[in-house]
């Protein structure tokens, strides 16, 4: 990351800050500014928190059930909005100083677009020395100029599931297991394609998000690219390095051959696999649970890689922040805790369905729910814990990253659906210097 940059950037952010804040009554200011440390008894008081999960559909009650519980002086008030508006609506309450709401629910490879917006506060001096409980990669992902700005609660990686049943009518020896003997995307996707042409798949290969930055990020990374920016600059694009075009050369080609579909939605990929309709699948544990109870006779094995290359897998998830306005810090602080560091993250472990922690001892309670018993299931652990500790990379730490995964997105669809890679990475790169240039 370009340290000048981004420092000068994120001093202009707060001067702009202090001078809108000193035509105010400069009660919310002094809020923002004052230090506050983790009370050593819990503290009387209301948390208000911001997040997209539905306290119902996705079990998110229960976890403040169990806070509310452990903590009962503290009572929280939870806002459920959609996902696709909680940036606005984030940004729309922060920026009016009022400090609702206290927590809220952020994206880690967006924490730096919001450090530089002024719209959370650093919470180095209070958690810093809590880092060392969770995994390297989303320390890094919540931290910004050696300032933590949130605390992650989940963490995510990905792996590859295959159809057993299709492999063996194919005569197609299953991957491996082992991370260290990982299979290439070249030999998958040879196999992939005798797997629908002789092993009855209608589908060789599927990845569970098509186009996504998260999902296809370790292709050119595997080939020795970056991550989409200069590494001293992370407002310089470079997503048109030979490792760039290359990778998806080899994604357009999947497409273009029939090993992979065009034109199946996203959302339709857990249920097809499940239903045995797709040889191999490259998706995230959230899957587990799903095949548990699905008929498809699956296996489990290592995330691929380029021939030649390196092992790079896609990790991050979600973190809490804290609203640099807040009024009742030092209370939310007891809630940030709590969720994301005490007894290895209340969040994932009174979270009904699994979700892999950020926590490195919450992954020992994870590893022991139901889902991992069976003799996939333990390889699916192996593979979990050895990616998140060694092959994970976050995403471009930019604070245009909500621009360049938009475009970059785009062009992931365009070379899909027949366009040739240079040409569609090209246009991104343009694109993306353009929609930074504002940064600048």
């Amino acid at each position: 990351m370009r340290v000048r940059a981004l420092s000068a950037l994120l001093a202009a952010v707060a001067l702009v800050l202090a001078g809108c804040s000193s035509q105010d009554s400069g009660g919310d200011d002094n809020a923002a500014s004052a230090s506050w440390s983790l009370p050593s008894t819990d503290p009387t008081a209301t948390v208000r928190v911001l997040g997209f999960l539905d306290p119902v559909a996705d079990g998110t009650q229960k976890v403040f059930d169990a806070f509310q519980k452990a903590h009962p002086t503290i009572k929280l008030q939870y806002e459920h909005v959609p996902f696709d508006q909680l940036n606005s609506v984030t940004e729309a309450r922060i920026s009016n100083k009022q400090g609702n709401p206290d927590v809220l629910w952020a994206d880690m490879p967006r924490i730096p677009a919001l450090a530089a917006r002024g719209y959370l506060d650093d919470i180095t001096a209070q958690f810093k020395q809590y880092t060392s409980a969770f995994d390297p990669a989303p320390v890094k992902a919540t931290t910004v100029e050696g300032k933590l700005y949130a605390l992650p609660i989940a963490n995510s990686t990905q792996l590859l599931f295959y159809n057993r049943t299709a492999l063996a009518k194919a005569g197609l020896k299953p991957p491996s297991a082992d991370p260290k003997t990982r299979i290439t995307w070249e030999q998958l996707s040879a196999d992939a394609a005798k797997a629908k042409a002789d092993g009855g798949a209608q589908y060789g290969l599927v990845f569970g998000q098509w186009d996504r930055y998260y999902q296809l990020q370790p292709l050119p990374m595997s080939l020795g690219g970056g991550n989409g920016a200069a590494s001293n600059d992370p407002l310089k694009p470079e997503v048109t390095t030979p490792q760039w075009v290359k990778a998806f050369e080899w994604y357009g080609k999947q497409f273009a051959d029939g090993t992979s579909p065009r034109g199946v939605p996203t959302e339709q990929n857990d249920a097809l696999f499940a239903a045995g309709k797709i040889a191999y699948m490259v998706e995230g544990p959230w899957l587990l649970p799903q095949l548990s109870k699905a008929k498809v006779d699956w296996g489990v094995a290592a995330h691929p890689m380029f021939e030649g290359g390196k092992p790079v897998t896609p990790t991050g998830s979600w973190s809490l922040a804290l609203n640099p306005y807040s009024k009742n810090k030092p209370a939310a602080g007891v809630f940030l805790k709590w969720m994301a560091i005490d007894g290895g993250s209340g969040y994932t472990t009174n979270l009904p369905a699994p979700e892999l922690p950020a926590n490195v001892k919450g992954k020992s309670s994870y590893f022991a729910r139901p889902v991992f018993a069976t003799p996939e299931g333990k390889k699916a652990a192996v593979i979990i814990d050895y990616e998140t500790a060694n092959t994970a990379v976050n995403r471009v730490p930019t604070v245009g990253f909500i621009e360049f995964e938009d475009i970059i997105g785009r062009a992931f669809a365009d070379i899909r659906n027949g366009t040739p890679a240079k040409t569609a990475l090209d246009k991104a790169q343009a694109d993306i210097n353009t929609a930074w240039a504002k940064y600048r």
